[in-house]
């Protein structure tokens, strides 16, 4: 039997047998978010040197090629990168781990940002990264020997400081590469919210701890793994299911099958889906080299599943990348049916169903207006009342909260605003940082005065902590006073390092899981010239502090003051893996003023466009619309801004479908002009038909009516 097909097999086995507690389902977020895979784990730089054979005791002997080959590995990245290219854009895959202070890690972050995983909830230590030496033989069997580095460098957590990491989750993979403590708090946490766990029990030999060991849902061993956890043989056993290629690397063909495992898992695919799909990636992954680089794609994958063409042969051959495997790929996923919190209608023209996975949110200080149409039900006028009347927005499910207006000024604590947040039937969205003047007029971490940057960042670490306590992913910085009025006021250079330094003081010291951003803004009452005054200055910036837990949100209304194209900058740091946030309004864009005004009212070829660049990206975001309604209803301008969202969001879709990006290919502002006509004018054909069929339906009412009479 080929090794291929037997370790798919023991695979398979070892994981049908090793199910401790759950059946193939997995306890899934609200309908409204598709739940997200968690991995927490190592990150390595693999070493691979190609050997004849392994050296036996005291030996040395040379390798088979002249040149190692290096790859990003790790069993915690390899199954998160397998996860994010198997869920293929239905659902979220975060990543937590830590990464080196080498040249290696940014070539890591950067590697597996390309490949979708979200690391905002990582962090960075002060010393190298971690190593897998690989040694290669003739016919894929790989031995390794794994420098732990970065990845001893986790934190001793609680469950309960790791609890907020499970909002939206719905299964955990785990493996021994990293310190015991991490895996026991991380699925003590995962247990408390009953989100499935499923360990990989490869990595440091030591026997498993009881109390880790009642938490499992899943374990799941390869072959040797096998034999050590249950002394047992398990190679009595044999069946070749499939005609195999040639084994090129075993190494992370193991990572794939528990990766696609978990992605059928939160699916909720029947157990032999779940195996087959998962025995598929692992024979798919050992027919290529390398750890990542091997790594399977959905369509692939479905189609050696469960497809009546394609072999593992034209698997192995066919390339890992390219736009046409993406598309397959997110036709396929979205197929199997993930759920999203706005679609398009599947009718007009047999045009798909397209899913987005956004959940909204809206200023909550915008409950403070027009008090006069304010019913009793809606509370008073102080923060838990806003939080009363903002739950009869329809479609709205997040709030985002000001700290420490919102908190600790007005005498709160999080278990009294996470009452009022269920009771409303909402949850938290985010944390936004608001710097009292008083204290701030000069700067927040620009301030010259490192006694102040000092008090704003454990300012800021406490909206951290009311993040991570309220459930919420993000703690979003917008610093008004970081700026200046007047030439010769400000060193650009110092203020600019001084922000550098106080904001990765901040992004190290949040707790795990938790996302710091940024939300630039060029000119402000407050200060007349930002020191970020860019959405490019912002990206600078971020790559200055480079921490993977910072990033960038971004509001249109302070990219249309900075002369930019909300689109273009929205692709620019999504591209980069740094789109934290998402603000949307609108503005008229005169020097100084924020409108705040309905989304898409006044720039509406700006904001679909921006709309279907999320469509392309699929940032791990929430919408927050930051609005000033002051003259209007803002029950129903939240409203409205949803709507209009989700209006923009459907055309945006039949736009893509009718061939909108091959005019972007070319440059063809003509052919994009005129498909958006032609899709108005068959908006508007629609509408009239619709209205000429219900005004006929109506008189041969009246008619019938009128004959009975």
């Amino acid at each position: 039997m080929a090794p291929r097909q037997k370790a798919a097999l023991v695979w398979a086995l070892a994981a049908a047998l090793l199910h401790l507690a759950h059946p193939c389902s997995a306890t899934s977020a609200p309908a409204a978010t598709p739940p997200a895979i968690l991995v927490v784990g190592s990150l390595n730089l693999d070493i691979i040197v190609h050997v004849d054979r392994l050296p036996a005791q005291d030996e040395t002997i040379m390798s088979a090629k002249p040149t190692a080959d290096m790859a990003v590995g790790g069993k915690g990245a390899n199954q998160a990168v397998a996860a994010a290219r198997l869920a293929a854009g239905t659902r979220p895959v975060r990543f937590v781990t830590r990464f080196g202070n080498d040249s290696h890690a940014a070539m890591m972050e950067a590697e597996l940002v390309r490949n979708g995983v979200d690391v905002s909830g990582s962090g960075r230590a002060a010393m190298p990264s971690g190593q897998g030496l690989v040694l290669l033989q003739p016919g894929g069997a790989a031995t390794s020997i794994v420098l732990w580095g970065a990845n001893t460098a986790f934190a001793k957590e609680s469950a309960a400081d790791l609890a907020h990491l499970m909002v939206g989750t719905g299964a955990v993979l785990l493996q021994r590469e990293v310190p015991e403590h991490v895996n026991e708090a991380v699925a003590a946490a995962a247990a408390a919210a009953g989100v499935p766990i499923l360990l990989d029990v490869g990595g440091e030999d030591r026997p498993l701890s009881p109390s880790l060991l009642k938490l499992l849902d899943y374990i799941c061993p390869n072959e040797s793994e096998l034999a050590r956890l249950t002394g047992l043989p398990t190679d009595t056993e044999e069946q070749a299911a499939l005609e195999a290629g040639a084994v090129v690397d075993a190494t992370a063909a193991g990572d794939a099958f528990r990766a696609a495992f978990a992605v059928a898992l939160v699916e909720g695919r029947p157990l032999q889906e779940c195996l087959r799909f998962a025995s598929s990636a692992g024979g798919i992954a050992v027919s290529r080299m390398g750890a990542v680089p091997s790594l399977p794609r959905r369509h692939e994958t479905e189609r050696l599943a469960f497809g009546s063409s394609g072999d593992s042969s034209s698997s192995s051959s066919s390339p890992a990348d390219g736009p046409e495997a993406e598309a397959a790929a997110a036709s396929t996923a979205a197929a199997a049916g993930g759920s999203g919190t706005c679609s398009a209608s599947g009718k007009g023209g047999g045009l798909p169903l397209v899913e987005c996975p956004y959940q909204f949110a809206s200023r909550l200080n915008s409950m403070q207006a027009r008090r006069d149409l304010a019913g009793r039900a809606d509370g008073s006028n102080d923060v838990l009342g806003w939080i009363k009347r903002q739950a009869r927005v329809r479609g709205l499910s997040l709030v985002d909260l000001n700290h420490p207006q919102h908190t600790t000024a007005v005498g709160l604590t999080p278990k009294k605003l996470s009452a009022a947040l269920s009771s409303a039937g909402l949850a938290a969205g985010a944390v936004c940082l608001r710097f009292p003047a008083e204290e701030y007029a000069l700067g927040a971490f620009s301030n010259p005065d490192p006694a102040v940057r000092a008090k704003a960042v454990q300012l800021s670490v406490e909206g951290c902590r009311w993040a991570a306590q309220l459930g919420a992913r993000d703690l979003i910085l917008w610093t008004q006073f970081d700026g200046y009025d007047y030439a010769f006021q400000a060193d650009y250079l110092a203020a600019w390092q001084r922000t550098v330094q106080a904001l990765r003081q901040l992004a190290d010291a949040c707790p795990p899981g938790i996302r710091v951003s940024l939300e630039p803004k060029p000119t402000d009452e407050s200060t007349r010239w930002a020191i970020v005054p860019s959405t490019a200055a912002a990206l600078l910036l971020a790559k200055d502090v480079d921490r993977p837990n910072f990033g960038l949100t971004l509001d249109m209304g302070h990219m249309l003051l900075a002369g930019e194209n909300p689109a273009q900058s929205v692709a620019l740091v999504g591209a980069a893996g740094k789109l934290f946030g998402l603000q949307l309004n609108d503005a008229h864009v005169r020097l100084g003023a924020e409108d705040g005004l309905a989304f898409a009212s006044v720039s509406g070829s700006y904001a679909l466009e921006l709309v279907h660049w999320l469509q392309r990206l699929s940032p791990d975001i929430h919408i927050f619309f930051d609005t000033f309604p002051k003259k209007e209803d803002p029950v129903r301008e939240a409203e409205h801004n949803i709507r209009t969202f989700k209006r923009l969001w459907a055309k945006a879709a039949r736009l893509a479908a009718a061939g909108l990006d091959g005019f972007a290919a070319t440059h063809d502002a003509m052919g994009a002009l005129e498909l958006l006509a032609a899709h108005e004018q068959a908006a508007a054909d629609a509408a009239a038909a619709a209205a000429a069929a219900a005004s006929g339906a109506a008189a041969r009412t009246a008619a019938n009516v009128t004959a009975t009479a």
